[in-house]
């Protein structure tokens, strides 16, 4: 039996952004689909799960060009990795993108294609799938479960499931071609895609297509917004500025005791924009990092995917899907800082006495200052230029199975190999920690000014280049199912499922000598080459579809799987559909959850990073006491954020109820409330004095916990989180008239309730309100579409809406910045538009503009939770107005 595809249904209602899967009152078809959340198929498109729908239409309608783009129009999706997420340096985040439904975390969130898993990105710090290696071009549809689906798709899928469906059957030839570029400057793109396929099932009894889909991402650089230009807003009492600045600071510690720590030269003055003094140091300077970031890398990335059907005999088909994407990312950062504190290895960082740039005159001046002492140096290395690495992700992935019909049992069954690599390699501006130092101390270098060619050329011979680490991630299985209908009852068939999947998965850390032997000045610490980890999967899964009566049936999963490390899992899921009229559907689930930690976020190896401290962030215990510099002033302390082989599972319990309501004047909504329970929740603390490791009480505060040593930043099974609310879908759609066929759709999301161990991030100070807590969780996230259509012209009107949430109010905190009270975040408000030509046969024309009123993201401080600066990058996107032009053709 012929698989029919759930588009026919979802163009019932089409809109924008793609129905929710709400057809469930049209007449049910005589062919049986498959529908994502269930192994059984049927012939009503409606299962008693809440299934958001989005066609190959509605996703040119909305402009959508990524993946990202789709996900960031989902409204339950809330605080992940994006396009806009870059944070100005070369880790993983800057790299993928990533889907996070329920804002439970992109690692609760399984995306498939065609049915089936992807790799892991190789750097995600969990089981994160990079969907930027999906190719939009070869997509037909995208199904997105917003309910938790272990028992269907294994224990993972907690927060729920985001299914991209590639085309079948696709003939003839289709190329397309998009540009972006935005008003403001930086940040453009551009998308070419192609496709051709040949053979038709029926007739050739074969059908194979090849797509080929490339996007070319200009850089955008921090400097060229308003929002993101700076990492000083005293305004707000954020203050992120580094003493590491050009010129340097100078500390001076003698034999006596007496000295001077960081003040500035006088004699030489700050360099703006990038070095400046502070409110809170004026007399020193600081260096702005965030005005020479790029806040989007620039990158390529190509995906070629290439799927073959061959009919055999019978009812059965043989299918291959292969394929290869390959992404290229630039990171620019600030330039290299030189102190003691980032090279606690190495010897000091000195400018000698003999030196002729030696400031003699204005170290005798400082009280304890001695002229025959070296002076200590706090540097930026801005001659160099930034610091510039490049990153290359590599993923491939085959499938091979077959699908049919055996008598009464409909089959598939496939084997999957997919592998991501992630390669960093270092380009420009990292210098050796030792050269530099053996440089500084001949005192032929300037830190106070611009250096003569022969001096640069002294620092330009320090520097490092080279590939620092491969890391390789793959997910291998062999699955089969089968489905029939087993009897028939008065109120409808008894149907089953049986299905059983073997899967294994590795992960390859393997990092150069290059960056991890402590050398790179401001690299990471020693972190030992991780050869190969790994796991298998064995799972057995059972479903049934029992009609009760008529109109109301139950369908009951259960899943079983066995981890080779963490033993064996169990986890049910029940769930109603009940007809109660002609236009009323009423639904209803419940189940349960499991999630392993991921092989990253067990084996990583310790990665010792430097934390920078300053008098913005005291030591909260020792500083009121102690009033030291080492607890109150700048300073450098180790993170560990490695791996944790100690951790747990995480659990799950999660229930959902909603109706759809449908009218035959053309209109149609839907209610579903949610709610889940996340137990042992994994996650990295921040680095911060309440996740950190202290020495022994000293001599001289024998009442204290002595200083703090190392903070702990590696994954922990943290809290559990309770989270409620309500998806509504509300859409109209009129008859066609002589003005045309409008229509109009809103897709929302409302939070009730996100609590973390009982406390509620939402703060009573008004709706529409939450704490920054790992990401930005809005209240309320909604997607609202606006549509025209008249012969060959058609257009388009979008809104994509955030309400505003609370973070730390900075100016409020005490002296120890601590007891910090709360500042509200603007929301986040965009509207889009498009119009649209298809006046010539196989041929469409559309402009469009994304950002229609050039709003900026929001001022926020972050809490210094990433490295952009004056927005928060997993919230807004600082791109501003975009316009867009595209052309498609097609034939055959």
């Amino acid at each position: 039996m012929r698989r029919r595809s759930l588009a026919v249904a979802a163009c019932v209602l089409a809109s924008p952004l793609g129905a929710a899967a709400q057809q469930a009152i049209a007449p049910a078809h005589s062919e049986k689909i498959e529908v994502t959340g269930t192994n059984i198929r049927r012939a009503d498109s409606e299962t008693g799960l809440p299934v958001q729908v989005i066609t190959r239409d509605d996703m040119e309608r909305a402009g959508i060009q990524t993946a990202q783009d789709l996900v960031d129009r989902i409204s339950a999706h809330q605080s992940a990795a994006g396009h806009n997420d870059a944070k100005g340096i070369g880790s993983a985040s800057g790299s993928f993108s990533a889907a996070s439904l329920r804002g439970l975390g992109s690692d609760k969130t399984l995306v498939l294609l065609n049915g089936r898993r992807l790799a892991p990105y190789a750097l995600s710090l969990g089981t994160t799938i990079d969907i930027s290696s999906i190719p939009m071009g070869a997509i037909e549809r995208v199904e997105v479960l917003k309910d938790g689906a272990s028992a269907v798709y294994g224990t993972d899928a907690i927060g729920g499931v985001i299914n991209f469906i590639l085309r079948k059957d696709f003939t003839g030839v289709e190329v397309a071609g998009t540009i972006l570029a935005t008003q403001q400057g930086g940040g453009g793109s551009r998308r070419a895609t192609g496709t051709v396929g040949y053979g038709d099932l029926q007739r050739d009894g074969f059908n194979a297509f090849l797509n080929v889909d490339y996007i070319d991402q200009a850089a955008l650089k921090a400097s060229e917004r308003e929002v993101s230009r700076t990492s000083y807003i005293p305004w707000l009492g954020f203050d992120a500025t580094s003493s590491q600045s050009f010129p340097a600071n100078i500390t001076q510690r003698v034999p006596n005791g007496g000295g001077f720590r960081r003040p500035r030269n006088p004699g030489v003055p700050c360099v703006p924009p990038c070095s400046f003094p502070t409110e809170h140091s004026p007399d020193m300077c600081r260096f702005d990092y965030a005005a020479v970031i790029d806040i989007v890398p620039p990158s390529e990335k190509t995906t070629v995917l290439f799927r073959a059907t061959k009919q055999l005999g019978g009812d059965h088909q043989l299918f291959l899907e292969a394929s290869r994407y390959h992404a290229y990312f630039r990171y620019r950062l600030s330039p290299t800082p030189v102190s003691s504190d980032f090279a606690p290895d190495q010897p000091p960082f000195i400018l000698p006495p003999a030196s002729p740039f030696y400031p003699a005159d204005f170290v005798r001046s400082q009280p304890g200052g001695d002229p025959t002492v070296p002076i200590r140096l706090n540097y930026r290395l801005v001659e160099l230029g930034p610091r510039v690495e490049d990153g290359r992700v590599d993923e491939d992935r085959v499938v091979v199975g077959m699908q049919g019909s055996s008598g009464p049992w409909d089959y598939q069954g496939g084997l999957l190999y997919s592998a991501n690599r992630e390669t960093t390699s270092i380009i420009s501006g990292e210098v050796s920690a030792s050269a530099l130092n053996q440089v500084l101390r001949t005192g032929l270098v300037n830190p106070f000014g611009f250096n003569t060619p022969e001096a640069l050329d002294l620092v330009r011979g320090t520097q490092v280049t080279g590939k620092t680490s491969e890391n390789r991630a793959t997910n291998s299985s062999l699955d089969f199912k089968a489905s029939r209908d087993l009897m028939q009852l008065a109120a409808g068939p008894l149907a089953i499922a049986l299905g059983l999947e073997a899967r294994r998965e590795t992960l390859d850390l393997h990092n150069e000598p290059i960056l991890y032997t402590g050398d790179v000045l401001g690299g990471n610490g020693p972190q030992p080459t991780l050869s190969e980890a790994s796991r298998k999967i064995w799972s057995l899964y059972a479903e049934a579809n029992l009609p009760i009566v008529k109109g109301l049936e139950a369908n009951l999963a259960i899943r079983t799987d066995s981890y080779s490390d963490f033993g064996t899992t169990t986890n049910p899921k029940a769930t109603l559909r009940w007809q109660a009229a002609k236009n009323l559907l009423v639904r209803a689930s419940a189940g349960t959850g499991f999630r392993a930690p991921s092989l990253f976020d067990i084996f990583q190896p310790p990665v010792i990073t430097g934390v920078e401290l300053s008098a913005d962030n005291p030591d909260p215990i020792r500083c009121p006491v102690t009033h030291a510099e080492d607890d109150c002033g700048d300073r450098v302390t180790p993170g560990d954020t490695g791996g944790n082989r100690s951790l747990k599972p995480e659990h799950s319990r999660q229930a959902n109820l909603g109706f759809v309501l449908e009218s035959s004047s053309g209109w149609s909504a839907s209610a579903d409330y949610y709610w889940v329970e996340l137990t042992d929740r994994i996650d990295r603390p921040q680095l911060s004095f309440d996740s950190s490791v202290r020495a022994p009480p000293d001599a001289q505060y024998p009442g204290l916990p002595g200083p703090v040593i190392l903070f702990i930043g590696t994954p922990q099974n943290i809290d559990t989180l309770r989270s409620s609310g309500v998806d509504v879908d509300v859409r109209y759609r009129t008859a066609p008239s002589a003005l045309g066929r409008f229509s109009a759709s809103l897709t929302g999301t409302y939070i009730a309730r996100y609590e973390r161990s009982g406390e509620s991030i939402f703060l009573p100070i008004g709706p529409g309100h939450a704490a920054a807590a790992g990401g930005a969780i809005s209240r309320w996230r909604h997607f609202l579409a606006l549509d025209w259509t008249r012969g060959p012209w058609g257009a388009t009107v979008a809104q994509n809406f955030q309400n505003g949430y609370s973070e730390a109010d900075l100016l409020s905190c005490d002296e120890n910045f601590a007891n910090c009270g709360s500042r509200r975040v603007g929301s986040a408000e965009t509207w889009d538009a498009q119009l649209r030509w298809e006046g010539i046969r196989n041929l469409k024309l559309t402009f469009g503009v994304y950002n229609l009123f050039d709003r900026a993201p929001p001022v926020s401080s972050q809490s210094g939770q990433s490295f952009q600066a004056g927005y928060d990058p997993g919230y807004g996107d600082p791109r501003g107005r975009t316009w867009y032009g595209g052309v498609r053709y097609s034939f055959k």
